[in-house]
C-alpha cells in the first residue's frame, strides 16, 4: 500500500463522473460517458437490458415497427461509445419524458452531469406510474366522487409524513388546476385507488433505483426526487384501503421515508432526518417489517456518533440486530455487526469491537445477492472499509494497513462513490498512525475530491478528523497542501 513517487505510480486518484471527464476509449478516440442517460435509467430501478426492452415495446405502440435496440447497445450510449441515432433519442425523450440535454445528448451545463435530475420538477415523480408501453397506470375505481368528502380518519402515513415536511394538506375548494402540489395531492386523495401487484413492484424497483442513485448523487439534488416519490407512495396508501397489496406498499413507502431521512442527515437537517425515520417505523410497523425498523436504526445510529453519543449508538445498532435476528436479512445482519464494530471501537472496547467484526465477517460470508434495497452498498470493499475504521480506532496500525491494503484491491479507483470516499479517509488515518504524513494527505486530498463532487457531509466530517489528527504536522508542505484544498470546498 505504499506509494511509489509520482502521481502516475501504483494509485490514482478516482476521477469523479462529470461530463467533460473524457477518456480514452480506443487509441485516439475520446468518449463521453452519457450520466445522464445513466441516471434516467437507475432513477427507474432498470437494468440495461430492462431499458432496452421498455424501448422496444414502447416503439410498437407508438411507432407501429420493431427496434432493434439491445442491453449492449444502451452500455454504449452510457460509456460514449456510440451516440444514440436521432430515432433513439426522440424514442427515449418520450419514455423518460426528459429533454435532449436532461438526457445527455446535448451539452448545457459543462459543468456537472447532474443538471436534468436537479432541473427536473419534483412533480414528475407523481404523474402516472411508469410509461405508456408499460401500461401501469393508477385506476380509478369506477363511481368514486372526485369531489367527495376528505375522510375524518386518515391514516398515519400522510399525517407523519407531513409533519416531516414532504406535504401539506388543503381542503379541496382551493385546489386547482395551477395549485400547488400538496393541493393536487389533497384532491387525489378523494379518489378511490387499486393497487395491483405490478404497480407494487414498479413502485419498488423505482424506490431500488433511487437507493442506486444516492452512492453517486448529491443529496441536494436527489431528495426532490426521492420526497416525489414519496409522495406518490402516500396518495396510494391514503386512497387505497385495505388491499392484499398494501403491505408490500407500506414498505417501499418505509423504505423510500428512510432513504429521505438519510438525505436529510446528509444535508445536516436532523430533525427533518429524525422525521422521515420515525415515519418509516411507523410504515415498518404496519408492514410487519422487522428488517426496515432494524434499518432505520442503523441509520439513526450515524446520528448518534456524530454527536459524540457512541454508547447510544450501540444501544440502536444492538436493538436493530435485535429486531433484523427474525428473517433471511443476512446482509443487513453484516452491516450492522460491522457498524457496531467501528462504535464499540470508539468507545474503547476492543473485545466487544472484534467480536462484532467476526459476526459481521460471518453473516457476509453466508450472504447472497437480492438481501434489501438499503444494502445495496454494502460490498466486500465496505466491509474491509469498516476493518480499517475498526482497527485505527483500537490502535492496531498493521491489521488496519492489512485491511487497508484489501479495501484497495476490492474498490475501483475511479469509482467516485461516497463510500470510496470514508474509505479513503480512513487509510489516511491508518497513515497518520505510521506517520507517513505525505501518503495520509495524499489518501485524503481524494476523499476530499469524491466528497466535494457529491456534496457528501459525513465524507467532509471524516476529512476533518483526519486533517486534527495531522496537527502536529501542520507546517508541512503536504498538510498546507491540504489545508487549500479544504478551504477551496467550505
Amino acid at each position: 500500500m505504499e506509494r511509489p513517487a509520482g502521481s502516475s505510480a501504483g494509485h490514482t486518484s478516482p476521477r469523479t463522473t462529470q461530463p467533460n471527464d473524457r477518456r480514452p476509449a480506443t487509441a485516439g478516440v475520446a468518449r463521453t460517458p452519457n450520466v445522464r442517460l445513466r441516471t434516467s435509467r437507475e432513477e427507474r430501478g432498470w437494468s440495461q437490458e430492462r431499458l432496452a426492452s421498455e424501448i422496444r415495446r414502447f416503439s410498437v405502440i407508438h411507432e407501429g415497427r420493431e427496434a432493434g435496440v439491445t442491453g449492449n447497445m444502451i452500455c454504449k450510449w452510457e460509456k460514449g461509445d456510440k451516440k444514440p441515432s436521432l430515432r433513439y433519442q426522440r424514442l427515449l425523450r418520450a419514455l423518460f419524458e426528459r429533454s435532449s440535454a436532461e438526457l445527455g445528448f446535448v451539452d448545457d451545463d459543462p459543468s456537472t452531469g447532474l443538471a436534468g435530475l436537479r432541473a427536473a420538477p419534483a412533480e414528475r415523480a407523481s404523474r402516472e406510474i411508469g410509461s405508456p408501453a408499460g401500461t401501469l397506470l393508477i385506476q380509478t375505481e369506477n363511481g368514486a366522487d372526485p369531489a367527495g368528502d376528505i375522510p375524518v380518519e386518515r391514516r398515519g402515513f400522510l399525517r407523519l409524513f407531513a409533519a416531516a415536511g414532504g406535504v401539506a394538506v388543503v381542503p379541496l375548494s382551493t385546489a386547482g388546476a395551477d395549485n400547488a402540489p400538496w393541493e393536487r395531492l389533497s384532491a387525489a386523495l378523494r379518489r378511490r385507488t387499486t393497487v395491483t401487484p405490478e404497480l407494487t413492484d414498479e413502485l419498488s424497483r423505482c424506490t431500488a433505483g433511487l437507493y442506486s442513485l444516492e452512492e453517486r448523487v448529491p443529496a441536494r439534488a436527489l431528495f426532490p426526487r426521492v420526497t416525489g416519490h414519496l409522495g406518490t407512495l402516500t396518495q396510494l396508501l391514503e386512497s387505497s384501503g385495505r388491499s392484499p397489496a398494501r403491505r408490500d406498499l407500506a414498505s417501499t413507502a418505509g423504505e423510500t421515508a428512510a432513504l429521505a431521512g438519510w438525505l436529510a442527515f446528509d444535508m445536516n437537517d436532523v430533525p427533518s432526518a429524525l422525521a422521515y425515520y420515525r415515519v418509516a417505523i411507523e410504515a415498518a410497523r404496519e408492514a410487519d417489517d422487522s428488517a426496515l425498523w432494524a434499518c432505520v436504526l442503523g441509520y439513526e445510529s450515524y446520528h448518534s456518533a456524530g454527536i459524540g453519543r457512541h454508547d447510544q449508538a450501540c444501544a440502536l445498532l444492538a436493538e436493530a440486530q435485535r429486531r433484523a435476528a427474525n428473517g433471511s436479512t443476512v446482509m443487513t445482519k453484516a452491516w450492522l455487526a460491522g457498524r457496531e464494530a467501528e462504535e464499540q471501537a470508539a468507545r474503547g472496547e476492543g473485545r466487544a469491537a472484534l467480536a462484532a467484526l467476526d459476526r459481521a465477517q460471518e453473516s457476509f460470508d453466508r450472504a447472497d445477492d437480492g438481501d434489501r434495497v438499503w444494502t445495496q452498498f454494502f460490498d466486500r470493499g465496505r466491509l474491509d472499509g469498516i476493518k480499517v475504521t475498526t482497527y485505527t480506532r483500537l490502535r492496531r496500525p498493521a491489521a488496519a494497513h492489512a485491511a487497508a491494503t484489501e479495501a484497495l484491491r476490492a474498490t475501483s479507483p475511479h469509482s467516485g462513490t461516497k463510500k470510496r470516499s470514508l474509505l479513503l479517509g480512513d487509510i489516511a488515518e491508518v497513515h497518520i498512525q505510521r506517520r507517513e504524513i505525505e501518503a495520509a494527505t495524499q489518501y485524503a486530498a481524494e476523499s476530499l475530491a469524491i466528497v466535494a463532487a457529491t456534496d457528501f457531509s459525513l465524507g467532509l466530517t471524516r476529512i476533518r478528523r483526519v486533517r486534527e489528527h495531522l496537527r502536529p504536522w501542520q507546517n508541512t508542505q503536504a498538510v498546507r497542501d491540504l489545508d487549500e484544498q479544504l478551504r477551496a470546498l467550505v
